[in-house]
């Protein structure tokens, strides 16, 4: 069974879109809560290509992880590395679990796992603790 975006939407508030010249953190104007996006057809190939590791992840998450659920988004990016990006109206829900626990056992496993609320975020440490981070301008 595949899955659907439905009326989640998080990645049209929380990650940016040059070609719309939409910042992070702001909602596209596109976006409509009932319907999803209002220019699906026409949408630019920044938002083609992009697809949540929920979406992407079949089986190995559960809905509990669908971002309107969890309150954060996970990609990756070039090198591979886990990014949770989290909405600023819950920033602390990437620390709920399941979530934790699961974010702790990619670290401990060897992956990169970044946590942000916007610019501000933390490394989380294999085997414990974690490291303030900021994120790099584009």
């Amino acid at each position: 069974m595949s899955k659907s975006c439905d009326e989640c939407g998080l990645c049209c508030k929380l990650m940016g879109v040059r070609a719309l010249d939409k910042p992070p953190s702001k909602w596209c104007v596109h976006f409509r809560r009932a319907s999803g996006c209002g220019v699906y057809e026409d949408r630019p190939k920044d938002c083609r290509v992009f697809s949540c590791l929920w979406l992407l992840a079949d089986n190995r998450l559960g809905d509990e992880w669908k971002p309107s659920v969890a309150g954060f988004l996970m990609h990756t990016n070039p090198d591979g590395a886990l990014i949770v990006e989290c909405d600023a109206s819950n920033p602390q829900a990437w620390r709920k679990e399941p979530y934790h626990t699961r974010l702790r056992q990619s670290a401990d496993s060897g992956q990169e796992v970044l946590v942000f609320v916007g610019r501000k975020g933390v490394q989380i440490q294999p085997f414990g603790g974690e490291t303030p981070i900021r994120r790099r301008v584009e």
